[in-house]
């Protein structure tokens, strides 16, 4: 049984587009399937909590909007397979969801602007390929994901799991312009929503502020910093679009890649962004890169903080670590 999770308003209705393409593949090879399609958050995140945390026969009753499948029956498996229809966004609210990992495999079919975890794993740009290569050819690996412990402005702390990376400063910035830029929305009308992370970059160069960090690798440390321009521990290589912050980063090593950046004059930034590219960044002075499995960061001035590109908040302190487990099929 796949259980395909869609946000039919997603990336101006590119989901639903879709999943009219991978229906009748679904019907013609006589799969079992049931389609989850939600556009409220909340409801989302109770089916899949629910779907994953009963591992006897389970009936979604009435908490879902729209269910299509090819069979009535209650689930049976012991193992949950979910397969999201979405960027990365899509991904990390189902992944945060999920309440017994052991048990839930996890795939997904691109759609959306930057989806960086399909690209990094190697999953078909095209949805049909991606859902053949699914049905036909199916290979499962177990990945590392990230998770994120975070002290926001008020005090209160938090937790947030990542599949790709989790960073503060410049990276959250242009996450959190991008996520309300008018520009996403109709560049992704025509599959360019990632050129907004581009433009948004080059701008935020010319308007952040920096500040002052302390950084403990490991418990190790700590690193002081007096103008920090982002720190980033990745499970991937590419975060942002496809931006290879952490070249040849493993995710299956069981560590955090880390690239942090100290502030530098514009012209130089701007040659690193051009240069991060190629992979030829970390030949600049002021940008290195370093394995761990925890990374510690306390800053003089509140940042924003990003999961897999989404800002939840601004905060005062973070420890992101890597942790095992996410069945992947692709």
């Amino acid at each position: 049984m796949y259980y395909f999770i869609m946000n039919p308003a997603a990336s101006s209705g590119v989901g639903r587009k879709v999943w009219k393409r991978l229906k009748p593949i679904l019907k013609m090879r006589g799969v079992e399937y049931r389609l989850i399609a939600l556009t409220d958050k909340e409801k989302l995140i109770a089916v899949i909590k629910k779907l994953t945390g009963v591992k006897k026969k389970l009936s979604l009753g009435g908490t879902i909007n729209v269910v299509d499948a090819t069979s009535e029956e209650e689930a049976e498996d012991k193992d949950i397979h979910l397969v999201v229809l979405g960027g990365d966004g899509t991904l990390n609210l189902v992944f945060n969801s999920i309440v017994d990992i052991e048990h839930t495999k996890l795939s997904c079919i691109r759609i959306g602007s930057g989806n960086d975890f399909a690209r990094n794993v190697g999953i078909e740009k095209d949805p049909e390929k991606a859902l053949l290569k699914l049905l036909d050819d199916p290979e499962e690996i177990v990945l590392d994901y990230g998770e994120a412990d975070y002290v926001m402005t008020d005090g209160n702390r938090k937790s947030r799991k990542y599949v790709i990376s989790s960073g503060i400063g410049y990276d959250a910035d242009i996450c959190q312009e991008a996520a309300h830029s008018k520009l996403k929305k109709v560049l992704n009308v025509f599959h360019l929503g990632k050129l907004v992370y581009v433009t948004i970059g080059i701008k935020q160069i010319f308007s952040r502020s920096n500040t002052g960090a302390r950084i403990y690798l490991d418990g190790k440390g700590p690193l002081c910093v007096r103008n920090l321009f982002f720190a980033v521990g990745m499970i991937h290589e590419m975060e942002g679009g496809g931006v290879p912050f952490c070249p040849g980063a493993d995710p299956v090593d069981g560590k955090l890649n880390v690239c942090l950046a100290k502030g530098a004059p514009i012209p130089k930034l701007l040659a690193e962004v051009a240069m991060v590219y190629r992979r030829k960044h970390l030949l600049f002075s002021n940008i290195a890169m370093y394995r761990c499995r925890s990374m510690r960061i306390i800053v003089d001035n509140p940042q924003w903080i990003h999961m897999d590109g989404e800002t939840p908040c601004k905060v005062r302190q973070v420890i992101a670590s890597c942790r095992h487990g996410l069945r992947l099929v692709k």
